[in-house]
């Protein structure tokens, strides 16, 4: 007798959807501790997301803080930026000065006599260009001794330290201008030729050894600026030795006519920058205080409530803000005796008149409190980035989740094997019964036809 396979012909089950309710059965509470897994890994993975990014602004606010020419800025005013503007730096001291602009340097102009035209040819040789400092020599042969030649043959020159040419054609004729590549009259350049047919010779300038060929028109000057009544010479138009910290940018030359530079410490940029330090760490604790919380009404806690990690990174930073700092020498070693003031929440708000105060009175050692050896800064900044580097704690956790969420993902794989393997032999056992029954019900029929057929079988009167 053949054997009967196809799902549930023999005995009427639904054999593959009472397979399917087993395989879920057996499925299901791994599938919801697997979960309620996976849930809370990447809870706490998004947390501590959350926590590096506000702990990393705060470090980078920190790193600013924890460098003096960050923190104490100074500012300064040109009276008059038509003749000169001015930028400082944190060696600048706060004062007045008296500031005359003689005269600004030049870079040196020479042009040639008249020649009929940019084409005109004038001759070959080495023409060299010389600074005390620097020189080109430039090749002059008959592909390129004209005027449009020799100038294109020097702006083209290799190693060219800044001498330009240009041809200036004017109603008389064509005239080669020439140009120094600095300012200065260390800068002053001479003009001579060797070699070739000698028709060079018409553009060399050296009075030095009596050689005018060229025309100076324009002659190499220092600048020339008055401070306080002091003379100062300068090759550029950029002082920056004269006064510490100071660099005078001259735009125009105003001779005898001073006016004021003021010099000051920039008390605005200082209080905007602690404004930002309490912003951001605010920031931080808002974010601990999100992570962290439980709401004993509704039950419901924070993805790190009770995490070692986001508690160390609270009371480490906290304690190092409430900690005087050591090494400075003034009448305030605190936050709070600076103005900035720990709130009953944790945290910070500025007292913008005591900070002010303070400013006023001792500008330096204000910056001390930041960024001396022991500075909040500095002690702060060490406390974060310990945290943040690579390999640092919050890495740490963070590669643990990851390995958590990934052998959840290899669990799930493993069940689903399992749970394969079982649908399998289910479904061979259950059709393996459904055969049975059928190959029964086949047999029980045959049986009851022939018993109808013996001589006086009767049928069984049913009830």
């Amino acid at each position: 007798m053949a054997s009967i396979t196809s799902t549930g012909i023999g005995s009427g089950l639904d054999i593959a959807g009472l397979v399917g309710q087993l395989v879920a059965a057996e499925a299901a509470p791994v599938e919801t501790r697997l979960g309620i897994q996976e849930a809370k890994a990447q809870s706490k993975l998004s947390a501590f997301g959350s926590l590096k990014s506000a702990l990393a602004d705060f470090r980078d606010q920190l790193d600013a803080m924890r460098k003096p020419d960050n923190l104490l800025l100074r500012k300064a005013t040109s009276e008059n930026e038509d003749l000169f503007t001015v930028s400082v730096g944190k060696d600048a001291l706060p004062a007045k000065y008296s500031i005359e602009v003689q005269q600004l340097a030049q870079v040196q102009r020479l042009s040639s006599g008249a020649f009929a035209a940019s084409d005109a040819v004038i001759g070959t040789g080495t023409l060299t260009l010389a600074t005390a400092s620097e020189s080109i020599a430039v090749e002059i042969g008959a592909e390129n001794n004209t005027l449009a030649g020799i100038r294109d043959a020097i702006n083209s020159a290799p190693g060219n330290p800044g001498f330009a040419a240009t041809i200036v054609n004017a109603d008389a004729g064509s005239y080669l201008l020439l140009s120094g590549n600095a300012t200065g009259v260390a800068n002053a350049m001479t003009v001579t030729q060797t070699g070739g047919d000698g028709g060079l010779a018409a553009l060399e300038y050296d009075p030095g050894n009596g050689l005018n060929a060229l025309t100076e028109s324009v002659a190499a000057q220092d600048a020339l600026i008055r401070i306080d009544g002091f003379e100062v010479a300068s090759s550029t138009n950029v002082v920056d030795e004269a006064i510490d910290g100071v660099t005078l940018n001259l735009v125009a030359a105003d001779p005898d006519t001073p006016f004021e530079l003021d010099i000051a410490n920039d008390h605005e940029a200082v209080l905007a920058t602690v404004d930002s330090f309490v912003e951001k760490y605010n920031g931080l604790v808002a974010v601990l205080d999100e992570l962290t919380i439980y709401d004993a009404e509704t039950q419901v806690s924070g993805p790190l409530l009770g995490d070692t990690t986001a508690r160390g990174v609270r009371d480490q930073i906290r304690r190092a803000l409430s900690e005087s700092v050591t090494d400075i020498e003034a009448d305030f070693s605190s936050l709070t005796e600076a103005g900035i003031e720990v709130q009953l929440d944790g945290t910070l708000s500025v007292d913008t008149s005591r900070l002010s105060t303070v400013l006023n009175e001792d500008f330096n050692r204000f910056g001390q409190l930041f960024t001396g050896s022991d500075g909040y800064a500095v002690r702060i900044y060490d406390i974060a980035d310990s945290y943040l580097q690579t390999g640092g704690a919050l890495q740490t956790r963070t590669d643990g989740l990851n390995a958590q969420i990934e052998s959840v993902g290899e669990q799930r794989e493993s069940l689903n094997a399992r749970l394969g393997a079982l649908q399998t032999r289910l479904l061979r056992q259950f059709n393996a019964l459904d055969s049975l029954l059928g190959e029964l019900n086949q047999t029980s029929n045959f049986l009851s036809q022939q018993l109808t057929n013996l001589p006086g079988f009767t049928q069984p009167r049913s009830n």
